[in-house]
């Protein structure tokens, strides 16, 4: 399914889910998704669906609709593109994207590899050996939203998935019976979510459940 997050300076302020033909983006309550600014217009945009495919297109707008930092009137969309609507960005992605490239070498550390970061002063936690959660039931995905991986998602689909990097600030997606949850390993600074750090107990995530970690944003959602 086709997603945009609305964004400002940075910070993920909602998820919308482009389910219909045509979603329209505007300043007026009656668009779909508002943005109350003056620097967009009452109808600035509009999203429209054609099977998997999804296009952007303006409106006519005063200010103009940029697709990655570039005025467009209509366009297909990419996995990742970044559209600005005033001082507002929206991050455009698709469900089932392929994760690619580097990601796994540069943002995700595998099992083996963080067991050597784990603190040396708490041989009780290594989450590792959470059991594993019931495969009848939905998987997690984390989807990258910031950064150099932006747009690439991670199928949490082993016992603990490890992100982060050793030595500056390092968090475990643990698969429970219960659900997933993130557990700070490593690092001054502890993961976000939502805007608050998670301290040292387990979160449990849920979905559209927005994760700070080194600075990088990320989103977690369920898919069955």
């Amino acid at each position: 399914m086709a997603k945009v997050l609305l964004c400002l300076d940075g910070t993920v302020i909602k998820e919308f889910r482009l389910t219909r033909d045509r979603t329209s983006v505007g300043r007026r309550p009656s668009n779909d998704i508002q943005i109350e600014n003056i620097a967009v217009s009452g109808e600035h945009a509009v999203f429209d669906r054609i099977g998997r495919d999804v296009f952007i297109e303006d409106l006519g707008s005063t200010n103009g609709t940029l697709i990655n930092g570039k005025p467009v009137q209509r366009q297909l969309l990419a996995n990742g593109d970044e559209l600005t609507v005033g001082k507002y960005t929206l991050k455009y992605w698709q469900d089932g994207a392929p994760v690619g490239g580097d990601f796994d070498k540069t943002l995700v550390m595998r099992s083996a590899q963080a067991a050597s970061v784990q603190p040396a002063a708490k041989p009780a936690a290594p989450v590792a050996q959470a059991p594993v959660a019931n495969a009848a039931g939905p998987v997690g995905v984390v989807k990258v939203l910031t950064g150099a991986n932006a747009g690439r998602e991670l199928l949490l689909n082993k016992p603990a998935t490890t992100l982060g990097k050793a030595g500056v600030q390092v968090a475990v997606i643990s698969k429970r019976p219960t659900g997933y949850f993130l557990i700070h390993v490593e690092g001054k600074q502890h993961p976000k979510v939502n805007g608050v750090e998670i301290g040292t107990s387990a979160r449990q995530l849920k979905e559209e459940d927005a994760i700070e970690l080194m600075g990088v944003q990320m989103v977690y959602f369920e898919r069955d």
